[in-house]
């Protein structure tokens, strides 16, 4: 049977019309709301109170304001040209002192194996022959492990940080009356080098390794310098008499490198090297714990702008200055270290560390 139009069933839209009705309200209350907000921008103004909405009509009534209200005046600034100048740094003036009362070393050299471990430190200790007045623990080698219990925050986050804790024996040493002196290498660190890339130096390769695959550290480097202080402080808590300062060079071979900085000296392994020993041995100045420095003997004998190790720079900032040497050479190490030293005792500051042979004619050295 055929239907018609009329006969079908349509539901009654009741709400149909005012549904509509208020979406176009809502739609011209946000048009209108971005148009007035970008009409009114020509009419804000700032100063130092804030933001105020001000019409025409009502800067014509400021205008004609009495005249005791308070009127603001805009300073208008002219443009003046700057010449920022950054200078290389002045070491002329640099004189730390702290080797007034330094005294002639005759040290025994303990290596990191032996000092990290109590059982083996004290096998050593207790055999030491009395022709030494004083021990070297190397604490930190190239390896970049600790043997002590550091809280500094990189020696915990990347795992460096030991287990031991020197304030006892560091005491009992005294009471034999015997020095201690802690060695620790600075930039020549094989563990934060893996770890954490971000402080390491870097070349055309990317993260630089020298030829026996050691990581070197960006002397520049903010953080590096403060983890070495943090682990210097460290040991002067516990009561060392000395700090040695070793790996504080820069990797001599001819490479154009990448710090990690942005630099605003010129960039030279002098630069890096010399202001970071300087802020490492200001961390100390006035204790009772000395700052000295193992060099490289090529320092002595003109490659120091290679290596960064600037002897008449280095000679005003530490107390000792510590040179591996042979059989053959100390005596000629000892006379070119005398040719820069700044001031003080050659016999007592300069310390050949030796291997397999006793030095003559020396007040300082450390055998291992």
């Amino acid at each position: 049977m055929p239907y018609r139009p009329k006969d079908i069933y349509r539901g009654r839209r009741k709400f149909r019309v005012p549904l509509v009705i208020l979406l176009f309200v809502v739609a011209a209350l946000l048009i209108g709301g971005i148009s007035m907000f970008y009409i009114l921008q020509q009419y804000l103004v700032y100063d130092q109170d804030g933001v105020t909405l001000q019409f025409p009509s009502m800067a014509s009534e400021a205008d004609s304001a009495p005249a005791e209200e308070t009127v603001r005046v805009s300073q208008a600034f002219e443009p003046v040209e700057v010449e920022v100048i950054y200078e290389a740094p002045d070491f002329s003036d640099t004189d730390l002192g702290g080797w007034d009362d330094l005294t002639a070393t005759r040290a025994r050299f303990i290596a990191y194996d032996d000092a990290a471990s109590e059982s083996r430190l004290n096998a050593v200790l207790n055999g030491l022959s009395d022709s030494y007045n004083g021990v070297v623990l190397e604490l930190k080698g190239r390896a970049g492990t600790l043997a002590w219990a550091s809280t500094s925050d990189m020696a915990r986050g990347y795992g460096a940080a030991g287990e031991m804790d020197y304030t006892e024996i560091v005491a009992s040493l005294h009471e034999r009356g015997l020095t201690a002196a802690a060695q620790i290498s600075c930039l020549a660190d094989r563990l934060l080098g893996q770890r954490n890339w971000t402080v390491t130096l870097q070349d055309a390769g990317g993260v630089y390794q020298d030829s026996d695959g050691m990581y070197w550290l960006d002397p520049y480097n903010l953080s590096v310098r403060t983890y070495i202080a943090d682990l210097m402080a460290e040991l002067a808590a516990m009561g060392f008499d000395e700090i040695i300062l070793a790996d504080l060079c820069h990797p001599a071979v001819d490479t154009a490198f990448t710090y990690t900085v942005t630099l605003q000296t010129e960039a030279s392994p002098v630069n890096a090297v010399c202001q970071m020993a300087r802020r490492l041995a200001e961390t100390l100045q006035g204790t009772d714990t000395a700052v000295s420095v193992l060099i490289r003997s090529a320092s002595l004998y003109g490659d120091s702008e290679r290596t960064g190790q600037d002897m008449e720079i280095f000679w005003r900032i530490f107390a000792r200055v510590y040179c591996p040497s042979d059989y053959w050479n100390a005596e000629s190490d000892r006379a070119a270290a005398a040719e820069t030293m700044y001031d003080g005792d050659i016999g007592i500051r300069f310390a050949p560390v030796c291997v397999d042979y006793t030095p003559e004619g020396f007040d300082s050295y450390v055998m291992k």
